[in-house]
């Protein structure tokens, strides 16, 4: 039996069925986004297809290993935002969530969806940024957080860890956002879930009229998605101190999939 959930969306609002959840929680370009065979409608239809919010049976399974015993609910919101820095733009999570046990929150995950969608980039292209962007020293904020060494040199750019800074830059603001989220409520362990959104058939694509490139985009995501695994675990997988984020809170990463 799937999991329960009660969802809600950044304006506190209830959600309830895929009306509520686009009108609540729709994602950030709306339309262009809220398609089937894209994350964001694919996500909330994975949340919502017993007819009521409950967890995707398949997440839980990736989840539930790392969970202490006695979980019976998850609150979710997705698109909650994170700060993760005096730098202006929030993690925005495609869906955070607290795994309750009798209404106390046990366990923090952070779900990073996608369908034939990229990381957001490497961690590379924003060496590229130079001042007045901040984006060098956020990168190397995060690095320090989640590897405990910095990534680029601030001042010209320069990467200092070739494998780090091919890491998908998605990957290290979902992680940081999810520590940050888990240390707000004294919670010592957090999961971070890739969720991956793929056809059942990758050759005919979702629909007749989808002419992505799936191969590829599993592909990359698939390289980007174990670098990150492999660092995170070479490196602990247990948060540094830095400005923003405190020491010693455990990240499992877990992956679950979904056909569509």
């Amino acid at each position: 039996m799937p999991l329960p959930a009660r969802l809600f969306g950044p304006d506190k609002a209830e959600i309830t069925d895929l009306e509520s959840w686009y009108e609540h929680a729709g994602p950030e370009r709306r339309e262009i986004q809220w398609r089937a065979g894209y994350s964001a409608m694919e996500q909330a239809r994975a949340w919502l297809r017993t007819g009521a919010p409950a967890v995707p049976e398949e997440l839980w399974a990736a989840v539930e290993p790392h969970a202490p015993a006695g979980i019976d609910e998850m609150y979710g919101r997705p698109e909650h935002e994170t700060s993760l820095d005096r730098f202006g733009r929030a993690r925005q999570h495609d869906l955070f969530g607290c795994a309750r046990a009798a209404g106390e929150t046990r366990l923090v995950i952070g779900v990073e969806a996608k369908a034939c969608e990229s990381f957001g980039g490497l961690v590379a292209d924003r060496a590229l940024a130079g001042p007045p962007s901040n984006k060098r020293a956020r990168c190397n904020l995060m690095s320090r957080a989640l590897f405990g060494r910095d990534v680029i040199e601030e001042a010209s750019g320069a990467i200092l860890d070739e494998e780090l800074s091919r890491h998908g830059y998605q990957l290290w603001t979902a992680a940081v956002g999810t520590l940050i989220e888990a240390q707000g409520r004294g919670v010592g362990s957090a999961v971070l879930v890739v969720h991956q959104f793929l056809p059942a058939d990758i050759a005919a694509g979702t629909e007749a009229a989808d002419r992505r490139d799936w191969r590829a985009a599993l592909a990359a995501n698939r390289e980007q998605l174990e670098a990150f695994e492999s660092a995170l675990k070479a490196a602990g997988a247990t948060s540094r101190e830095t400005e923003f984020v405190e020491a010693g809170t455990k990240l499992d990463l877990v992956r679950a999939e979904t056909a569509i």
